[in-house]
């Protein structure tokens, strides 16, 4: 007869195989997130408001973190850094950085595309 352990791993490594634990995983994370910013609603009010500048950033990373699909990643930065649900459009975000989308281009995030240039720009 089957132990609790014995179950208790069965079921984790069900999970596992399904992919549903660091789903389940990243959404506790992401309920614990909305919890802690609500009991800090005092501090909140002292938090500046980010820059143009910075949620274009964020948006560069959740672009990242999308195409690679590190979707619980994503879900949890984009209430940490309170992203809209939608993202900016990717040609929004390659013509705020000055750079045209190509069909190279668009085979990687726009991310990548930036420290790929510069890596090239370094090595000229």
């Amino acid at each position: 007869m089957a132990t609790e352990k014995d179950l208790v791993n069965a079921v984790r490594e069900s999970l596992k195989a399904d992919g549903d634990l660091d789903r389940i995983k990243a959404e506790m994370r992401t309920e614990v997130m909305k919890l802690l910013d609500c009991s800090s609603k005092e501090n909140k009010s002292k938090i500046v408001k980010p820059t143009h500048d910075i949620i274009f950033l964020n948006e560069l990373v959740r672009e990242y973190l999308d195409w690679m699909g590190y979707k619980y990643s994503s879900t949890v930065f984009i209430a940490e850094c309170d992203l809209p649900k939608h993202s900016l459009d990717r040609t929004l975000l390659a013509q705020g950085l000055g750079v045209k989308d190509n069909e190279k281009s668009r085979n990687l995030p726009l991310l990548c595309g930036l420290v790929q240039t510069f890596t090239n720009l370094k090595n000229t």
